[in-house]
């Protein structure tokens, strides 16, 4: 039997309000992409899925803002920002990580193509990012995470204090999970969710590997 699809409505995202469709699509990441693309959807940016989370935690007495909370702490949650970590070279863009809205999927696998996005990032394309090292990963307190730069540059500035009040609401510090150095190139994959204990909120840029996630698709109005 098919799951009976809802419309989360009325969440505030800027000066707009978004919909989400509920329940998530699940799979590993490659997978949820090829489906959500195959249907009326699209996929959403990580300052959206902040909105999500936020309203969540906001309205937590709600039958899907529960469920939601519920994915971050039983799961994770994918999001859609590549990262592709670049180590110290003579390049003026080096040493840090470009993030990447919707990277392309080829032969089944996430790529990201270092020459088309530094090409992207001197058009100032609003879709690439880059994030010099320097910024600080592993735990911090919630103001910390809220001026973090690549948690501004993943989220936005009003996401970045989305995800860092969320995190406020659990009662360890949250986690930043990215690398600070490579020695070389690295693709990888971006999540958020709950620590297995269900005291910090983490914040994944280093995901290698096929994981079963739950990923929420955008309707567009």
């Amino acid at each position: 039997m098919a799951l009976l699809k809802t419309h989360l409505t009325r969440i505030p995202h800027g000066e707009e309000e978004i919909i989400f469709e509920y329940p998530p699509f699940k799979g590993e990441y490659e997978e949820v992409v090829e489906t959500i693309e195959l249907t009326p959807l699209t996929i959403p940016f990580s300052s959206q899925i902040a909105s999500l989370i936020y309203d969540a935690w906001i309205y937590p007495i709600g039958e899907y803002q529960f469920k939601i909370l519920n994915s971050l702490k039983k799961n994770f949650i994918w999001e859609f920002t590549g990262n592709l970590y670049l180590p110290k070279s003579n390049d003026e863009i080096a040493n840090g990580v470009i993030l990447e809205h919707n990277p392309k999927i080829i032969n089944g696998k996430m790529t990201m193509d270092k020459s088309s996005l530094i090409k992207r990032l001197y058009e100032n394309d609003s879709l690439v990012k880059f994030v010099p090292f320097g910024f600080k990963t592993g735990e911090q307190n919630w103001k910390e995470l809220e001026k973090n730069q690549y948690v501004i540059e993943r989220y936005g500035p009003e996401g970045a204090e989305k995800v860092a009040e969320v995190a406020s609401k659990y009662k360890n510090n949250p986690f930043l999970y990215c690398f600070d150095s490579v020695k070389q190139e690295k693709v990888a994959k971006s999540t958020i969710d709950v620590d297995f204990k269900g005291k910090s909120l983490d914040i994944c840029g280093d995901i290698f590997g096929n994981f079963d996630g739950d990923a929420f698709g955008l309707f567009e109005k």
